[in-house]
């Protein structure tokens, strides 16, 4: 693992993996009930995905279809699940506002299809890794990941929440984390963000 003496302004590199310094300080729990799902809604474009996990969604459509609301299954039917910017993928969304794989329940909260399906035990595919790591992203940097903490107004709530509950956001993130990049990494992560934490009070 390597550090910078200047850590307050200098990414930290742990492994192949290279973080912003507010992604290790920042404290965040989602409050559903307070946000409605907005991470699902909000933005120029869907959720980023990759073309494997396309190919995953692809896979398990029809599984994930029947939860869906008619005019999404629409969309999917006229456009597809996704689609390209940039050299990017992005899943489609309904009327440029919530996700194709998103469902306002009745109190008013947008909900995954695709992992009420996994859920389930219908499909083999939670969501894309996008989606579970928020409000991590994951950008390139010279060949490699790096880790950014994105703060859009509608998480307010998730960053009031963390701060009440004492949560660390890498802590509430660990299962996304470890599936991304494995028990290992995640655990050295975590431990360095806890010492981090530790020498700063």
């Amino acid at each position: 693992m390597k550090t910078s003496c200047q850590q307050d302004i200098a990414l930290v590199a742990i492994g192949h993996v290279l973080i912003e310094p507010d992604v290790l300080s920042a404290m965040f729990r989602c409050n559903v009930k307070r946000c409605k799902g907005m991470c699902c809604v909000a933005g120029e474009k869907g959720a980023p995905v990759l073309s494997k996990e396309v190919e995953q969604i692809e896979k398990n459509l029809e599984a994930v279809k029947k939860y869906l609301p008619e005019k999404n299954r629409q969309v999917i039917e006229k456009e597809g699940i996704y689609e390209a910017y940039r050299g990017d993928l992005y899943l489609m969304t309904v009327e440029g506002r919530e996700c194709v794989f998103a469902k306002i329940n009745e109190e008013g909260v947008a909900e995954c299809m695709l992992e009420r399906a996994f859920e389930n035990g219908e499909t083999d595919f939670q969501k894309p890794i996008s989606c579970h790591l928020y409000p991590i992203r994951v950008r390139a940097h010279l060949g490699t990941d790096y880790l950014v903490y994105s703060q859009i107004p509608e998480c307010e709530s998730g960053r009031e929440c963390g701060a009440t509950q004492n949560v660390a956001m890498v802590e509430f993130l660990k299962p996304a984390l470890e599936r991304k990049y494995g028990k290992k990494w995640t655990e050295q992560l975590l431990h360095y963000a806890r010492s981090r934490r530790l020498a700063q009070h």
